[in-house]
């Protein structure tokens, strides 16, 4: 097949695009890098013209998707016709339904032998922009006495890791069955994790008029 030249701008996003499908079906580990170029229709030479190896394509879907999710928590932020709560309680949802959507990726991200792709991530501080948002939030909902944080950005940080620590537990296991002994055993240790979240979020933030949903 005839090979189109195109944009460069618009071959890299075509590259992260089908790396990220691959990865997500098939798994990280299990696609190769001439898999991608064989599905794009480039040849492995264009591939390393814009990545320098399959981490580095890894990386730069994550840095898509957290842009993306950033300017979904933006959005909502910014919304006038809900009150601080509402807006915080929408936004975290935002983030538990990314995390959940990418779980195979979030997963191999996590294991414990992936020390060089620890590093490059911690060069693009995946969280750094949404702790940025949700801080915002957090600090109006304070200064108009929704809610009750000294330390607004450094409060959205915790909250952030742990949504994120509890997701990754989650998502170790294809079922939540394997969790527990039995399905509906699974099912209500999740629902306990959820309430006890739930809870945690409202003594964290200082609201007493207003109960959080998290959608897990």
């Amino acid at each position: 097949m005839r090979r189109i030249a195109k944009d460069p701008d618009v071959r890299r996003k075509e590259l992260i695009d089908t790396a990220e499908r691959l990865f997500v079906t098939t798994g990280y580990d299990h696609t190769a890098i001439s898999d991608i170029v064989k599905e794009v229709n480039v040849s492995q030479g264009t591939f390393y013209y814009y990545f320098d190896s399959k981490e580095d394509v890894l990386v730069a879907i994550l840095d898509k998707n957290i842009a993306i999710t950033e300017n979904d928590l933006r959005q909502t932020a910014d919304r006038t016709d809900l009150d601080e709560a509402v807006k915080l309680n929408a936004m975290i949802n935002q983030f538990i339904s990314v995390t959940i959507s990418g779980k195979r990726i979030h997963n191999y991200i996590h294991q414990e032998k992936k020390a060089t792709l620890h590093k490059k991530l911690m060069k693009i501080r995946p969280f750094a922009g949404i702790a940025s948002i949700m801080a915002e939030v957090i600090s109006k909902g304070t200064e108009k006495g929704r809610f009750n944080v000294v330390r607004p950005l450094e409060t959205s940080y915790l909250l952030i890791l742990l949504l994120a620590s509890v997701l990754h537990a989650f998502n170790l296991s294809e079922t939540i069955s394997e969790l527990k002994d039995t399905v509906q055993g699974g099912r209500e240790y999740r629902e306990n994790i959820r309430v006890a979240l739930e809870d945690l979020l409202g003594r964290t933030l200082g609201v007493s008029d207003y109960k959080f949903f998290l959608q897990i």
